[in-house]
């Protein structure tokens, strides 16, 4: 019996690599990671059943966080620790590796929030568990993710083609050219979200352009 060959494209995590900060002025964490992987969840809308009995699927939005466990610099005022203190909710750029022997490598953009300062018990390795946002989708290697072309009115609506880059406010969009559906100017309350945090984010289309907020 011929023994199957195992796969050459799955691996273990490490060694690998996590810099965060500008290109430049990054910090390299590799060494004081325990843990770290890019978790998702999914939101969606509830379907709704027309009175002809034809259905409208819900809207589905993905979001991304980069989550794990870090020993925590706390003696070094340059350091991770100090970067999430002092600039906390600060947008950070970031690229992460699982494995250097795979070679597939996250970037993209996170929010940093104030590492863990102390430890349950005497003794302890000083390390914080962490879970920071990432702003939109983030990229793998060298695999492109398409920009948006077109948007489908919701509250909030949808991006298309699905799990493309959404501009990233009203102006983006009209420079882009995103298509919007329908063509007519939408209803009251109905928008969608660009990869811009908060209310700067949101846009919707008035029948000839894209404008920030919620159709009124």
């Amino acid at each position: 019996m011929t023994t199957p060959t195992l796969p050459t494209d799955t691996g273990q995590l490490g060694p690998g690599k996590l810099t965060i900060g500008e290109i430049g002025t990054e910090l390299d964490v590799s060494c004081y990671v325990n843990n770290a992987a890019i978790e998702n969840s999914k939101d969606k809308t509830d379907d709704t059943t027309k009175l002809c009995g034809a259905v409208r699927a819900g809207v589905t939005t993905y979001t991304f966080q980069l989550t794990g466990n870090i020993d925590t610099d706390i003696g070094n005022s340059s350091g991770l620790f100090a970067l999430s203190w002092n600039e906390k909710g600060s947008q950070q750029p970031f690229t992460f590796t699982p494995s250097n022997e795979l070679g597939t490598t996250a970037s993209g953009i996170l929010i940093v929030d104030p590492l863990r300062f102390g430890a349950d018990e005497y003794g302890s390795d000083l390390t914080s568990d962490f879970t920071w946002d990432i702003v939109g989708t983030p990229t793998l290697d060298g695999w492109t993710v398409p920009a948006a072309t077109g948007a489908t009115a919701g509250a909030p609506g949808a991006w298309t083609p699905g799990g493309s880059t959404p501009p990233a406010n009203a102006a983006a969009a009209n420079i882009a050219g995103v298509v919007a559906s329908p063509a007519s100017a939408w209803s009251t309350g109905q928008y969608v979200v660009g990869t811009t945090e908060g209310a700067m984010g949101e846009m919707y289309w008035t029948g000839t352009a894209w404008a920030q907020g919620r159709a009124t």
